[in-house]
């Protein structure tokens, strides 16, 4: 694939034309046909794939009112794309021109062909890289309206007992794209990533590990998980990494098809994420004694290899590192070098905890001024739902209580409960940082606020018996006459 690759979007025509050699697209079998269905991999990895997901088009999908919150997603199967005769099948550009060409004249799958009837409404894949984060290849944003018409679908897989796909998708487990967080595509420099915000956090699915200091070994075993052919998920194992030399790609004898752009590639042996497939040999060549289509096949130390963009090439990630520990070390001068760069300042882990909530958790006023001169989000919310403030509340004293007034100068909610109930004051309590709860209630928060167990910071207190500590609470004033949900009261 040697498509010219440009940083600007580009029209549909051009992005979905993933044809020929030049593409940015990845496609080849090499030796074995090493795909399975997800089903059949290991338990470990069936659990890598619940985090990873398949875009597709909202028309193809369907909902019935007699059916709510299922959605069904287009049966048309790969072979049936093929056969297509026109221009709905150049628009979709599933293979290459010579392929195309060869189906209107008649020519079909070969005899064997894996997978050819299963649907496949897919055009990309991606992976779960925080609970609302979705990594993927940059070269599938050049869909036109990819955030408004397309959506980020999980457990798009084949059926273990049924052996379908794609009938009863759950609503719940499609999400659309919020905003472009991160991208590039360029030729020149062989970038080809994108992170995408989706509009909700994703449910009962863990964030993916990845891995943010740009080292794999030579001959590395790797498993590729994604939508080959836009086909339901495929779990690709059986591969390793061939040419490791580039600082922002590595090549690897991964069996990949269209579709597969985007898909997570991980270690073999840690199941931590090392990049994102991005573009290889052509997918699908005639077989000219036979008159039919046939997958490209290669040696598996033949041909080019299919590329894989370090997690690092991500700018964001490269940088994670380095700018959350300057940021909770108050390093002003290590946090002003990644501020320089311009990258997104509120890029969170898996954990949903950005550099903001670094610095407050280690009390970094100098740091977090200079976060949110950058225009950090001081009322950002991690996995947990808690904001800068709750993090600040577990270290919050007199030596450092001007990291509080500079969140509160921020406009940082002083009352904002995370989802366990608790407000900033209710977390220094749970912690039994006196302190730290004496700032707050100074502050102005609300001294008998309560968590969902109907708790007031005088139930922590109390739980440590009598003393200074708990006599102190009720001089500020929290009431010793409000019960708990269990009509208890904390004396």
């Amino acid at each position: 694939m040697k498509k010219v690759v440009h940083f600007a979007f580009i029209s549909s025509s051009f992005f979905i034309s993933h044809a020929r050699a030049d593409s940015t697209e990845v496609k080849v079998i090499y030796g074995k046909d090493n795909r399975k269905e997800v089903s059949r991999a290991r338990p470990w990895v069936q659990g890598l794939a619940q985090s990873t997901a398949t875009l597709i088009a909202e028309k193809e999908m369907t909902r019935d009112a007699k059916a709510p919150g299922v959605v069904r997603l287009n049966q048309k199967s790969l072979k049936e794309w093929l056969e297509t005769k026109g221009e709905q099948k150049i628009n979709r550009k599933l293979f290459s021109d010579e392929i195309v060409e060869a189906s209107n004249a008649g020519v079909t799958f070969c005899d064997g062909e894996r997978f050819v009837n299963q649907p496949n409404p897919g055009v990309c894949s991606g992976f779960l890289i925080a609970p609302d984060l979705l990594a993927t290849a940059g070269h599938c944003l050049e869909i036109e309206n990819f955030c408004a018409d397309y959506r980020w679908v999980f457990d798009f897989k084949v059926d273990g007992k049924t052996g379908k796909a794609g009938l009863d998708v759950k609503e719940e487990n499609i999400y659309k794209c919020k905003k472009v967080v991160s991208s590039a595509l360029s030729k020149a420099l062989n970038l080809d990533y994108a992170v995408i915000q989706l509009d909700r956090f994703v449910v009962g699915r863990r964030p993916l590990k990845i891995n943010s200091e740009n080292t794999i070994g030579d001959g590395t075993k790797i498993v590729m998980i994604g939508s080959p052919s836009g086909l339901p998920l495929k779990v690709t194992a059986g591969a390793a990494v061939r040419t490791n030399k580039h600082p922002f790609f590595f090549s690897a004898n991964l069996d990949a098809f269209q579709g597969n752009s985007g898909s997570a590639v991980f270690n073999a042996s840690t199941g931590v994420v090392e990049g994102i497939l991005v573009r290889g040999e052509d997918d699908f060549v005639q077989n000219p004694l036979l008159m039919c289509i046939e997958a490209n096949r290669c040696e598996d130390k033949a041909c080019r290899g299919e590329d894989v963009s370090r997690m690092t090439s991500i700018p964001e990630v490269a940088v994670m590192k380095m700018l959350f520990a300057s940021a909770f070390e108050g390093d002003l001068e290590n946090l002003q070098k990644v501020l320089k760069l311009n990258l997104w300042v509120d890029f969170y882990d898996m954990n949903r905890q950005s550099a903001l909530m670094k610095a407050a958790k280690g009390g970094q006023a100098k740091a977090l001024t200079l976060l949110l001169t950058k225009g950090a989000d001081v009322n950002l919310i991690d996995v947990n739902g808690n904001t800068a403030l709750h993090h600040l509340a577990a270290t919050l004293s007199a030596k450092n209580a001007e990291a509080l007034d500079v969140l509160l100068t921020a406009k940082a909610g002083l009352e904002v409960k995370n989802f366990a109930g608790e407000s900033p004051l209710k977390v220094a309590g749970r912690l039994k940082n006196l302190e730290g709860a004496r700032l707050f209630i100074r502050a102005g928060a609300d001294k008998n606020t309560i968590n969902k167990l109907g708790e007031t910071i005088l139930f922590d207190f109390a739980k440590e018996g009598p003393g200074a500590e708990l006599r102190e609470m009720l001089d500020l004033g929290v009431s010793p006459e409000l019960e708990n949900n269990m009509g208890l009261r904390a004396i």
